[in-house]
């Protein structure tokens, strides 16, 4: 069933889910002055899918205002972007570094990183979760994977990551903002390939995409390429993930007592909070064919927006889907996509997700907002800065 607009862009952001308030239920596609939107939950699984449909990222870039024909060659040439053979081969190749065992190896690191955190916030009542705890722990994973310094490093790679993906807001008014982080983030980039020092194959990613050079998988602009992409993506998505699960938990007390008594639902719940809350309301395509979505047509060149924040809520799969459900085992999350251009670092964003929970929850037996109605009220996204909880410390930290 297709629809006329019945929603803004903005209010989209504010609340991700609340086309089913202005739709009838059996709704899955609404048409916009920006394009076609996507509502239902198999029909926006379906379309990330579908072949016919590319990731538009050299659109985005068209939109924010950024002409620079450098990244625009970076793009056009990515595993974010290629597809067919070059998709595949690339894909391989980068694919292969990011494993279960390397994110196992590196579980207890994240583990002692985020329980050092917690160590310095020690008894205090009032905390800022993101940037007392949260921001230092994406950015600390993608510094070891990369090889470089967390502590020297850390800071540089949240704050890229976070300034190089507004490209996503199709903004022109950033066309400036956003080229100057990319320049920053592309420089940095050909320096670190510069001073690199070969060390063992796949010890950390550059030395992974060497070898793989080495073996004529990938070229050189294919390593430079991945890393800006890389880069890029490393840890803007997981942070405000993370905000956004504790700020969940924080407004749901009882499913935060349910994973203090019951820690082996640290997984299910990152899985349920990703649903529950995503960091992004929609994921962009763009039609490379005259083609359909649930037999609606839509032209070669169309916009398209698989609504993540609807479908997440779709009462067609999901049972009470505006409830909180920490135990849920329905289907997956689209966060992080799905088919070929499923997110590589998903499993070290999920691992992240789960010992930022098993490290807190031994720790605080209760977290609330320190002001529930500012919380409420506050814009969706504003997790992203700051996150003001009031923690009580457990008496005894509860058994792992």
């Amino acid at each position: 069933m297709v629809a006329n607009e019945s929603f803004t862009v903005d209010e989209l952001v504010q609340t991700p889910w609340l086309p089913w308030e202005r739709v009838a239920p059996e709704t899955n596609v609404v048409r916009s002055a920006r394009g076609v939107e996507v509502l239902g939950y198999d029909v926006s699984s379906a379309l990330l899918r579908n072949t016919d449909f590319s990731t538009g990222l050299l659109e985005l870039f068209d939109h924010s205002g950024v002409d620079d024909a450098t990244f625009r060659d970076l793009v056009e040439s990515s595993v974010n972007y290629a597809e067919g053979a070059a998709h595949t081969r690339l894909r391989a190749a980068i694919g292969s570094f990011f494993t279960p065992a390397r994110v196992a190896a590196m579980r207890a690191d994240v583990r002692a990183d985020i329980e050092a955190a917690l160590d310095d916030i020690g008894d205090a009542a009032e905390v800022e979760l993101v940037g007392q705890l949260i921001r230092d722990v994406p950015a600390g994973v993608f510094a070891r994977l990369l090889g470089v310094d967390p502590i020297a490093h850390g800071d540089f790679i949240s704050r890229i990551s976070e300034e190089s993906v507004r490209v996503f807001e199709m903004d022109p008014t950033l066309g400036e903002h956003v080229t100057l982080a990319w320049t920053e983030l592309t420089n940095w980039v050909d320096d670190l390939i510069a001073i690199h020092t070969p060390g063992t194959p796949d010890s950390n990613v550059i030395d992974h995409l060497l070898a793989q050079q080495a073996a004529g998988n990938v070229t050189a602009n294919d390593i430079r390429s991945a890393l800006v992409t890389l880069l890029a993506a490393s840890t803007d998505t997981t942070q405000i993930l993370a905000a956004l699960m504790f700020w969940s938990f924080a407004a749901n007390p009882d499913q935060w007592q349910r994973l203090r008594e019951h820690p082996e639902l640290a997984s299910s719940a990152v899985t349920e909070s990703a649903r529950y809350r995503p960091g992004d309301a929609w994921i962009f395509r763009v039609a490379t064919v005259d083609t359909h979505i649930d037999n609606v047509p839509v032209h070669a060149g169309d916009h398209v927006f698989a609504l993540i924040g609807a479908a997440h809520r779709d009462q067609r799969v999901f049972t009470s889907p505006d409830q909180f459900d920490i135990g849920r085992s329905e289907r997956m999350p689209l966060n992080w996509g799905v088919g070929r251009h499923f997110c590589m670092g998903r499993m070290f964003a999920v691992m992240e997700l789960e010992e930022l929970l098993l490290a807190t929850s031994q720790r605080w037996e209760r977290i609330e907002h320190q002001d529930p109605a500012a919380a409420a009220a506050a814009p969706y996204l504003s997790v992203q800065q700051q996150l003001p909880l009031r923690v009580h410390r457990a008496a005894a930290s509860v058994p792992a």
